[in-house]
């Protein structure tokens, strides 16, 4: 839980997706995330939230993601304030990073799913927003597996040339091998050698599905998805039922929650809901068709603004008391 003081303000911004791109396109709006983030050392908030999906380590190479975020974290370093990572499901591996040597004293918070931000005598959930997703949330702890697909095929990836997808082969070309060199073992044997064998066909399993994550991801699980909560607004039954139920269950645990500020459906919105309670979406930094990006949470002061960056400065969206 952390707490704002009076006349200290939180700023939240999620799903920048650092490295982010689509048939060759850079959709990650980085150079303008800078920008902000240069603008912020003026008057630097007290917390900076990176509400998940900042860096897209999901699809994007690692050294696409690190090109797209170097002058943007070069920035981040210069922003005296404390910030606070939430992790996002594209972003996941950073729910297991430690502080200790990378940041001195407290100024870097993780937190893992969600946290709890008091201000004005008001508490408010902070979330990525990707568990009030269907698929997430029937998948459970099979989608928290990519964190480590993806760095396994990085490790592969980072092999010369396109002697990764040699190295997997050969690995997997062992297992006929293997089962025939055991045949009529007893069954212990028999066990150990399968097992061996399909570890060693990992490398060309994780291979084949970075390659057709995307299309399978994007072009199969989420048309069958009724409840695909991306591009859908706060008014959406998908996006308000899942809502009220993740409330309801976290209620029970810290008391009532005043507000709650998530982001994964790219839609930057700020809406009262039931019982007065305020809901603000980030949005998104990511171009795309018909949608606004660029925008960001301002909380201080009792008050939730919608903002949006311009390139030259901040334009208020929406506000409204808390």
């Amino acid at each position: 839980m952390i707490s704002l003081e009076e006349g200290e303000e939180a700023v939240v911004v999620s799903d920048v997706h650092l490295g982010l791109k689509y048939k060759g396109r850079i959709l990650a709006k980085f150079k303008e995330f800078e920008e902000f983030l240069k603008h912020l050392t003026a008057r630097p908030p007290t917390l900076l939230v990176l509400l998940g999906d900042v860096l897209e380590l999901w699809s994007a190479k690692a050294s696409e993601v690190f090109a797209a975020a170097y002058a943007p974290l070069r920035a981040l370093a210069k922003l005296d304030c404390k910030v606070l990572y939430v992790a996002g499901n594209h972003d996941r591996i950073a729910a297991h990073l430690s502080r200790e040597g990378l940041f001195q004293g407290d100024n870097l918070l993780v937190a893992p799913e969600y946290a709890i931000l008091e201000c004005g005598g008001k508490r408010g959930l902070l979330f990525h927003g990707h568990q009030l997703d269907w698929k997430f949330v029937k998948l459970k702890w099979l989608w928290r597996l990519e964190p480590y697909v993806y760095l396994l095929s990085e490790v592969l990836y980072a092999l010369p040339w396109a002697s990764e997808w040699v190295v997997a082969l050969g690995y997997a070309a062992l297992l006929p091998v293997i089962m025939l060199a055991t045949n009529g073992a007893p069954l212990p044997v028999r066990l150990a050698a399968t097992t061996s064998a399909l570890l060693l066909s990992a490398p060309l399993i994780v291979l084949f599905w970075r390659a057709i994550q995307d299309r399978f991801w994007y072009g199969v699980v989420q048309p069958l998805a009724r409840s695909r909560l991306r591009g859908k607004s706060l008014a959406s039954p998908a996006v308000s039922r899942a809502l009220s139920n993740l409330l309801s269950l976290i209620e029970n645990g810290f008391g009532r929650i005043d507000f709650t500020v998530f982001g994964h459906t790219h839609v930057p919105e700020l809406a009262r809901g039931e019982g007065g309670r305020l809901f603000a979406n980030c949005g998104s930094w990511v171009e795309e068709p018909g949608k606004p990006c660029c925008t960001f949470v301002r909380v201080s002061g009792g008050r939730v603004e919608l903002g949006l960056w311009t390139g030259s400065g901040e334009e208020i969206m929406a506000a409204e008391a808390l």
